[in-house]
């Protein structure tokens, strides 16, 4: 079993935070409500409204530094290191070297 890592950032203020959630107890949560997914409907047989299912939100925290919202973003340490990567073996598609086009065409 892993352990689940997240990442805070503001981009306002540039605070930036590395968690696993047992040691956010100082971060103040933003109560959101659900986001329902259709129209409240009439159901024909006893003529009550029916609501629809209800979504929940992502949690949102405040910056504890300037007060604006963050979004915990979930961050996997176990990512593969790209080694050897040089410009003769270079996969991505970009070239290697600084010479452009030849004008003796």
């Amino acid at each position: 079993m892993s352990i689940k890592t997240y990442l805070l950032y503001c981009e306002i203020c540039g605070y930036k935070r590395i968690t696993d959630g047992s040691d956010a107890t100082d971060l103040v949560e933003i109560k959101t409500s659900p986001l329902f997914t259709g129209a409240p409907k009439i159901d024909a047989i006893t003529k009550k409204i029916m609501a629809p299912k209800a979504k929940p939100q992502r949690k949102r925290f405040k910056c504890p530094k300037c007060g604006r919202v963050v979004f915990p973003r979930q961050i996997n340490k176990n990512l593969p290191v790209l080694e050897n990567l040089n410009e003769e073996n270079n996969s991505i598609g970009n070239q290697g070297s600084d010479e452009g086009q030849s004008l003796s065409e």
